[in-house]
């Protein structure tokens, strides 16, 4: 089946949402599938409930027996809603993301079949404006995962989702990580996602974001704190870009000097320099980091200016920036 990136991933979604079709997400590990579907609710202002399918047991997706005493004595089972579902009574908008689907065992995705299309379980029913999206890895990503019944398959519009260069800058950018990874992830994108299931620590944008979170605590050295997140080559070679980057022509000698400043030769100082560029950028700044962002390589530029609007989309309008976009329309959409 054909791959989507986040950025496509995240607009057909929020159509098929809009249509009332359940939603199924495919992709390997640690590429972004559940921040996807965060990112979809708030689009959709919708209240997102959480199941993880691999916890539930099949009996578990019903609920559990209690016996109640009926009017004339008798008794009765009746089964009380699990607590991760939403009250039907909600009246706002619902997101249900049952996550980790393909883990959960047949069984459990089969007793998952009338709230999937029927959208209730017995006399439960979700509230009337929900919906329904499901992710999972898929067998062949050695991640532990079943096979999905074609029963399951059939009730939902399915995306298979892959790490993105360009989406994972953008999103690295705005979320403020430290410019140094994405800075190097440009310079070394296969290392963007990279899984050897051998290995116990690889690089995903899973794992970058776990080498964010390290950074403010690292040693002088660094190594064993990176390389527990991505592995030994992906931080060799980070730590390496990272001395260079920390060694570049300063960022505010830039902005106050845009057309004397030296511009470096390296491929790996010209990722550096425009990846600290876009992280700087700003509405006050954006003129003179253009006109030096036009002093470097044209694939150095087109890199640099992605990741701008990727970051901030308002800056488009800037002068400086929409006179590039003019010149460069081709090669920047």
């Amino acid at each position: 089946m054909r791959t989507i990136r986040p950025a496509d991933l995240a607009k057909q979604a929020e159509k098929a949402a809009k249509s009332g079709q359940g939603i199924m997400i495919w992709g390997a590990p640690g590429i972004g599938k559940s921040e996807i579907v965060y990112q979809l609710g708030s689009a959709l202002n919708a209240k997102v409930f959480e199941i993880r399918a691999n916890l539930f047991d099949p009996v578990d997706v019903r609920g559990g027996l209690k016996v109640v005493e009926q009017m004339d004595g008798t008794y009765r089972t009746r089964y009380g809603v699990p607590e991760d579902y939403p009250d039907t009574n909600y009246q706002g908008t619902v997101l249900l993301f049952i996550d980790d689907l393909t883990h959960a065992p047949k069984a459990t995705q089969n007793a998952l079949l009338q709230l999937l299309l029927c959208r209730r379980i017995g006399t439960y029913e979700l509230p009337p404006n929900t919906i329904i999206v499901a992710a999972g890895n898929r067998s062949f990503d050695r991640a532990g995962a079943v096979e999905m019944t074609t029963a399951v398959k059939s009730r939902f519009r399915h995306y298979v989702m892959e790490a993105h260069i360009d989406d994972f800058c953008a999103h690295a950018h705005k979320i403020g990580m430290d410019a140094s990874i994405p800075a190097f992830l440009r310079y070394r994108p296969n290392l963007l996602h990279d899984i050897d299931a051998a290995a116990y620590a690889f690089p995903t944008p899973r794992t970058w974001s776990f080498v964010n979170d390290a950074l403010p605590f690292m040693d002088d050295d660094g190594f064993y704190d990176i390389a527990s997140c991505v592995g030994d080559g992906a931080a060799g070679e980070y730590l390496s870009f990272r001395k260079i980057y920390h060694d570049l022509p300063d960022i505010e000698q830039i902005v106050r000097s845009p057309g004397s400043v030296r511009v470096p030769d390296s491929p790996s100082t010209l990722y550096a320099v425009a990846g600290a560029l876009s992280s700087r950028a700003n509405q006050q700044d954006i003129k003179p980091i253009m006109t030096y962002l036009r002093r470097l390589p044209a694939e150095y530029q087109v890199v640099a200016v992605k990741d701008i609007l990727g970051k901030d989309r308002s800056l488009a309008v800037e002068p400086s920036v929409q006179q590039y976009i003019s010149d460069n329309a081709s090669v920047i959409f």
